[in-house]
């Protein structure tokens, strides 16, 4: 969610602090895990071996809730912060080991828990485990199933409560308001599964939510059942994972599956996934949070916010075991939102704790301590990992662009320029470097090629985004090879091929009236897609100075927007693996009007394109020239997941001109604002500065657009979250400007 750059936000002690009171109450199941490795699964009627040389591993601590609760206590970074369990455990061997498991971990039992059953047996749980680290599993309820009468008596008798006596009593151990009292005495946040009685969820959600000051997230995985509306209005979150939203959605409107002829697919479309989590609120749930496995995570807040999160880059040597990492991901989830993060950053952290918990084999036994989570982060940051792989998954597949993680330098292997701060490629208008030549005393300024050697004594510089057909031809380079030999040689690498249709198709590119001629610029995109894998990028803006038209009644609009529609289709089924990202402009001199004029109609453009690797690239001198505010179009296209990137400048827009000035420096405030929405919408692309420094030292001129872009993402991110809701809620504009006024004196 994915990455040119590392798109991990580093995870430290010092930035997860603990910030919020309270405790965590964990309700659910816990079993004593039996691992059966095993090379497929049984069909009907047959037996299969244990893969050969491998043993069965038997009562390993496993259940939703215990996982959970032991997840939820390590990764606290307060120590005086507890986390109970509220389970039921039976009467043998296993109940003794899963027992000490939670005395081991500080889980604690509340008394309303500590009593066997001495009639059933502990749930177990048998885990067929693959090679590959993918699992299956049968699940016997045992206690977890029929050990909590008392509870369900409690609900029955709340049910009834307005015709029973007040002084109704339950047997065998009722749970009483006493009971109820000391159990959420101290609990700001509960945690509950579906591996137990629907009942007792009821109880204690209902509860929780009459006691106020309580969150309740409900995990939808174990037993596949129905959801009441009351239930959902219960919790504050709802966390499915993917199939367990789809069937989720079809117990509510089982018209959903309309769309796709009757069936769902197995992996639905990030847009698929918000679609179904605003069923589930239009029948009652708050916020959705839907696990994605190696696509990552999605969270659809009550406010209507769509918060998208990358699966961190694993390789599928480093997959043991996926049993636990759903649950690490839930308790995570919970202990950074007690502690008061926004929701982004509750989504990294519990998506780091749910990547190091698959390195490892055992529910319980795979949770990882805080500790290990930030050595994990430390460890990407120092290691060239192969980052094109997504968890679990040895190879990606160029069909399936959104499932994988795009290119990406660590900040600790980029030559010049990045760190944990800033972790992204930087880029500089390449033309640039033909101005004020005679302040270079490098050689000749005649070509491409010594142009990246002028650009390369830019402090901070880390990638070249190279024009075509511009920059290539005539002798500049001996092959593509020889472009990006010379790129490594000056400790650069390639960001993105820029298309620049040559003045044969001024009458229209992809939109000339001449079939050939527009056969003949698809073809063009098409080069360039390939000159970018050549040179070891994997993305292509397009930005055509002629797709649009001078006067009214000039051109057919409709045809002209289904022209572009199936320029882009076919360019993105010839390159799968590669992203194609419009630049649209309003107006220019070469074309008055463009076809697609805002950034309304070109996120209306990609959605009809409708391809993962067709996306959008922002220049905020042409959101300027539209009348835009370049932040709420960031924001547009970043819940969408389509900001494929950003070329950064700044302007007065005197009759509608492209200026180039530097970053922020006719609109500090408005800049400010564009970074706020960047770090807020997880932007994953490169950052490129589309400037015209004629005047200006072109060197020095980028050195200081690295320097302030780095300074107003630094405030960007010091901008208090609770401060900045208080206005927005408020629509207080005195109180946003006061924010924006620290926010800049501290640059």
């Amino acid at each position: 969610m994915m990455f040119r750059r590392l798109a991990i936000v580093i995870i430290l002690a010092s930035v997860f602090a603990s910030k919020v009171e309270g405790n965590i109450l964990v309700v659910g199941s816990i079993n004593a895990d039996t691992f059966l490795p095993v090379s497929r699964l049984p069909t009907e009627g047959e037996n299969v071996m244990l893969v050969p040389g491998k043993e069965a591993t038997v009562d390993v601590p496993g259940g939703k809730g215990c996982t959970q609760a032991v997840a939820a206590s390590k990764l606290c970074l307060d120590t005086r912060r507890t986390v109970s369990f509220a389970g039921q455990f039976g009467n043998d061997e296993a109940a003794a080991i899963l027992r000490q498991c939670c005395d081991d971990e500080n889980v604690i039992i509340p008394s309303l828990c500590q009593r066997h059953h001495s009639n059933l047996p502990s749930g177990r749980g048998y885990v067929f485990l693959s090679e590959s680290g993918a699992v299956s599993a049968v699940v016997s309820g045992g206690s977890n199933e029929k050990g909590w009468k008392a509870w369900e008596s409690a609900w029955q008798k709340r049910q009834r409560k307005h015709s029973s006596p007040p002084n109704d009593t339950i047997e065998d151990g009722a749970v009483s308001a006493k009971d109820l009292d000391k159990l959420f005495d101290g609990i700001t946040c509960i945690l509950m599964q579906r591996e137990v009685p629907e009942y007792v969820n009821r109880l204690v959600a209902t509860e929780a939510r009459e006691r106020g000051g309580i969150v309740v997230l409900q995990d939808i995985g174990g037993e596949e059942r129905e959801i009441s509306k009351e239930m959902m209005e219960a919790c504050d979150y709802i966390i499915p994972n993917e199939s367990e939203l789809i069937r989720l959605a079809l117990s509510l409107d089982s018209s959903v599956l309309k769309a796709s002829a009757g069936t769902e697919e197995d992996k639905p479309s990030s847009e698929r996934v918000v679609e179904l989590a605003k069923l589930l609120q239009r029948y009652g749930a708050r916020n959705v949070l839907v696990t994605r496995g190696a696509r990552g995570s999605t969270l659809v807040s009550e406010s209507g916010e769509v918060f998208h999160q990358a699966a961190f880059p694993l390789e599928a040597s480093h997959v043991v075991d996926e049993t636990g990492a759903g649950d690490c991901y839930r308790a995570a989830f919970a202990v950074a939102l007690l502690e008061g993060h926004p929701p982004q950053r509750c989504m990294e952290f519990a998506t780091a704790a749910g990547c190091c918990s698959v390195q490892k084999q055992g529910a319980v036994p795979s949770t990882p301590t805080r500790r290990m989570v930030e050595a994990w982060f430390n460890k990407i940051r120092s290691t060239d990992s192969v980052l094109n792989i997504p968890r679990g998954d040895g190879q990606s597949d160029s069909n399936k662009l959104e499932e994988r993680s795009p290119r990406t330098l660590s900040a600790a292997t980029n030559t010049r320029g990045g760190d944990a701060g800033f972790p992204f490629l930087i880029g500089s208008r390449l033309n640039s470097m033909k101005d004020r030549p005679e302040l270079w005393g490098g050689g000749p300024l005649k070509s491409p090629r010594d142009f990246v050697k002028r650009q390369s004594q830019i402090e901070g510089l880390t990638a070249v985004d190279f024009n075509y057909p511009q920059h290539f031809g005539d002798g500049h380079w001996d092959s593509n090879e020889d472009a990006r030999k010379a790129l490594a040689d000056a400790g650069l690498v390639a960001g993105a091929v820029c298309l620049r249709y040559p003045s044969k198709f001024a009458r229209g590119a992809m939109n000339h009236p001449s079939a050939s001629l527009r056969e003949e610029a698809i073809a063009l995109t098409k080069e360039a897609a390939q000159v970018a894998l050549d040179l070891g990028c994997n993305e292509v803006v397009v930005w055509s100075a002629y797709d649009g038209y001078d006067y009214g009644f000039q051109v057919d609009y409709d045809e002209k927007w289904d022209q572009l529609i199936d320029a882009f289709r076919q360019c993105c089924d010839a390159f799968p693996q590669v992203k194609f990202s419009l630049e649209y402009k309003p107006t220019d001199e070469n074309t008055r009007f463009f076809t697609v004029p805002s950034t309304g109609a070109a996120l209306q453009l990609v959605d009809e394109i409708d391809r993962p690797n067709m996306g959008l690239t922002l220049d905020m001198g042409h959101c300027l020239m539209a009348g835009e505010n370049p932040a709420q179009s960031i924001a547009m296209v970043g819940r969408k997941q389509k900001l494929f990137g950003v070329q950064l400048n700044d302007g007065y827009t005197r009759l509608a001109a492209e200026d180039g000035m530097m970053f922020g420096s006719i609109h500090p405030g408005m800049a400010l604002e564009i970074m706020y929405q960047l770090r807020r919408t997880q932007f994953e692309g490169h950052f490129y500065f589309d400037t015209f420094p004629q005047r200006t030292d072109p060197i020095k001129e980028a050195e200081c657009n690295i320097a302030r872009v780095k300074a107003f993402w630094a405030a960007a991110a010091a901008i208090s979250e609770a401060e900045l809701k208080k206005a927005t809620d408020n629509h207080d504009a005195i109180l946003a400007l006061e924010i924006v006024n620290r926010a800049l004196r501290s640059l």
